[in-house]
């Protein structure tokens, strides 16, 4: 009786930690899948994550596309036609956020991150303003990102009329070292070789 509750403390205790490793680092979402002209509310699942983009106050108000007008926002890309908020939801926790965008004009973009959803606890805010790259492209583009605490929603505004994002890259909470996977391998194995030893003599 006591080897069969030691078996289910260590199978509770090392099961959880192998299963982080189904989102470890960082999953891109870059909306090359959706079909252009797509508007938000849509979800897209990219190595097992998933997230969720709406809009507000019009909740068509971001659409797919693809024009040829920014340097780093290329292939499709996240846009609104008026002044909009835009809210990412993702299905697991998060550690880090980072992306590119591009604004109308001068003015920064600014986001919130939120555990429990929009209208949960805030976890912090930044902005980041972009410049104008050159090379023929007319409008200010830069790159946002996001690394204090845990947070499982995003929420995008901008002083600007109008933004654009792309290339989204989600960060998960930190998976297992490759030593302590492979400890919890060999445990699991030594319990279950000593199990079928003790049924055997």
């Amino acid at each position: 009786m006591r080897q069969l509750l030691r078996s289910v403390v260590m199978i509770f205790v090392l099961v959880p930690g192998l299963s982080i490793l189904a989102h470890a680092g960082v999953i891109t979402f870059d909306f090359e899948s959706d079909t252009v002209g797509a508007t938000t509310q849509f979800t897209n699942t990219v190595s097992g994550l998933s997230a969720t983009f709406s809009s507000s106050p019009d909740t068509g108000g971001f659409a797919v596309e693809a024009f040829g007008i920014f340097q780093s926002l290329t292939g499709n890309f996240l846009i609104d036609s008026l002044p909009e908020n835009l809210t990412i939801g993702f299905s697991a926790p998060l550690t880090s956020i980072t992306m590119n965008f591009a604004t109308s004009g001068p003015g920064t973009l600014n986001l919130s991150a939120y555990t429990g959803g929009s209208g949960g606890t805030l976890v912090g805010t930044n902005s980041a303003s972009g410049t104008v790259p050159g090379g023929g492209f007319t409008l200010p583009e830069g790159v946002l990102s996001f690394n204090t605490g845990t947070f499982d929603t995003v929420v995008l505004s901008a002083t600007t009329a109008n933004f654009a994002i792309d290339n989204v890259g989600a960060v998960d909470p930190p998976a297992p070292e490759p030593g302590t996977l492979l400890l919890c391998a060999g445990a699991l194995a030594a319990l279950f070789f000593s199990r079928f030893r003790r049924r055997v003599s």
